[in-house]
């Protein structure tokens, strides 16, 4: 069977399957794509700047992530979206596809922490086909090493962007095409975590996203609300999941996240941009979040 692939019928799917993703339009990359055989794929705690997707054909290894495991298994496609912090583990046998990419335009990343995804997907022969096609796309584009330290880290990342940037135009908008396809298999059936209808919360969100470098009060918070306190911190989990407090620390670590991506800035310059004035806090802080100190994901990112 030959597929052929018709990116207009492509983008008009995604559009039908999800209109949300018809609203943005991502500058996707291909850093990495090949095929793992082994036994040898025990890595972690990793949390990267570049997402991954994962088609096992073979065999089984595990993931974890959030203090829970996951199975891989054959005949599923996975989904580790970019910020995610994860340890790989396998004893036997496992064999899978492997894409790692990236958005250049970092908007994907807001539509990661904005949803729910889902893991795993089954996997079609539409699938494995889309792999293949991207393979033709993308030559010379696997690993010569997995373990992660030996192309996760800024100058790598920067090199095989730019090898992705040589391509021809065309080919870039194909591989964007069906990259999208992809992962809209997962956008489709992901939940939106924060389905705000109220005003007040709308308005105690905004204020925190635009200034994460300053010292909230809930009570103040509140007040402007005009709730009390504690009907406040009802209300804002209610319609969010967090409490404020908890809200306020996600909002910040995702924050110190990408600014250590773009490397233009200190440990301490960051620490302060988000709102710690005491580095060491900070520090506490950014591990119990990403389990990775701020150095550790310095050196695997930048």
């Amino acid at each position: 069977m030959t597929y052929k692939v018709n990116i207009v019928q492509i983008l008009s799917y995604l559009c039908r399957k999800n209109p949300q993703l018809h609203m943005k339009t991502f500058d996707l990359a291909v850093l990495s794509l090949g095929h793992f055989h082994g036994s040898d794929w025990n890595f972690g705690p990793i949390c990267s700047g570049f997402s991954r997707l994962y088609l096992v054909d073979e065999g089984e290894a595990i993931i974890k992530f959030g203090g829970r495991s996951h199975r891989l298994t054959s005949g599923h496609i996975y989904l580790i979206p970019s910020l995610l912090t994860h340890t790989d583990h396998c004893d036997s046998m496992f064999g899978h596809y492997y894409i790692h990419f990236v958005d250049c335009s970092k908007r994907i990343l807001d539509y990661f922490h904005k949803y729910d995804m889902p893991l795993q997907m089954d996997s079609t022969l539409e699938d494995l086909q889309i792999i293949k096609r991207l393979q033709s796309l993308c030559p010379n584009t696997s690993l010569k090493n997995p373990l992660p330290e030996t192309y996760d880290n800024s100058t790598s990342m920067m090199q095989l962007i730019q090898r992705f940037k040589f391509l021809p135009l065309g080919k870039q908008m194909e591989v964007n095409a069906l990259l999208m396809l992809l992962l809209s298999k997962f956008f489709d059936k992901a939940k939106l975590q924060e389905n705000v209808s109220d005003q007040r919360v709308l308005k105690a969100m905004y204020q925190i996203g635009n200034n994460l470098d300053k010292t909230f009060s809930i009570d103040e918070m509140a007040e402007e609300a005009h709730l009390g306190k504690y009907r406040f911190i009802r209300l804002f989990k209610q319609q969010t999941g967090y409490t404020p407090v908890e809200y306020i620390i996600r909002q910040r670590i995702l924050h110190a996240q990408i600014l250590f991506i773009d490397g233009n800035h200190t440990l301490k310059e960051v620490a302060s941009l988000v709102g710690y004035k005491n580095f060491a806090y900070f520090t506490r802080t950014f591990k119990k979040v990403t389990e990775l100190t701020p150095s550790e994901f310095i050196r695997q990112n930048k």
